[in-house]
């Protein structure tokens, strides 16, 4: 099937519609920036006929829980090219942000159905969303594996699954409030992706910049599609 077609390279606009009021400046910028268009939240469509995803396309697409998701990935011809070696292990030591991420995930979150202690986010809750993110930016990367292929408009993440993740817990995340998830692929090996995500939120100082709370390295692996 054609990647022209897949859900991962048709602009959504109608995404972008829940964050055009109460978004801090910093996100609405990002939110129009040439080099992304926002496209659909697979996971949040629940498929009746399996019951996959829904865990985010249910649980938590609630107002108590995540009301919105907005997915912006990166112009096709803009994506940097990846390395064909491995990265160092584990997760990244410095809190410096990825440059020109592949995909972000701007989200709503909301309490108190994802709050751990008060006013704050679940770790857990913001492993999913670390792993929410990175498994669309495997998914602009992996190539077709058939029917279900990663570029397949049907089932864009394909035969895509989480290896391993290593995640540092640097800052709280605040609730109720809009976070952002960003996420890069780093390289590739035959069928093996090493991928960086962090997750950011306004600063509390300067509400213009964002500092990295979290931040994750994982191993995904493509199966074959008669797994």
């Amino acid at each position: 099937m054609s990647p022209s077609i897949s859900i991962l390279n048709q602009p959504h606009l109608p995404a972008l519609e829940p964050f055009r009021a109460a978004v801090p400046p910093v996100l609405t910028r990002l939110l129009h920036h040439p080099d992304y268009f926002p496209i659909r939240t697979w996971s949040r469509i629940f498929k009746s006929d399996s019951g996959e995803d829904g865990y985010f396309a249910n649980t938590l697409a609630s107002p108590s829980t995540i009301p919105h998701v907005c997915t912006l990935r990166r112009q096709p011809e803009l994506l940097a090219p990846l390395s064909d070696a491995a990265p160092a292990w584990p997760a990244p030591t410095s809190v410096s942000q990825i440059e020109n991420p592949d995909l972000y995930l701007v989200l709503q979150l909301a309490t108190p159905g994802i709050s751990g202690h008060p006013s704050t986010a679940h770790g857990g809750l913001l492993a999913t969303c670390i792993d929410e993110a990175m498994s669309y930016a495997v998914a602009l990367r992996a190539p077709e594996t058939g029917a279900a292929g990663a570029l397949s408009a049907h089932h864009p993440r394909g035969m895509l699954y989480t290896a391993q993740l290593d995640i540092r817990y640097r800052a709280p995340v605040v609730v109720p409030s809009y976070t952002l998830v960003q996420a890069k692929v780093l390289a590739r090996v035959g069928r093996k992706f090493w991928v960086h995500a962090q997750i950011l939120q306004p600063d509390e100082m300067a509400e213009s910049q964002l500092s990295v709370t979290t931040d994750a390295i994982a191993f995904w692996l493509q199966t074959k599609a008669s797994l």
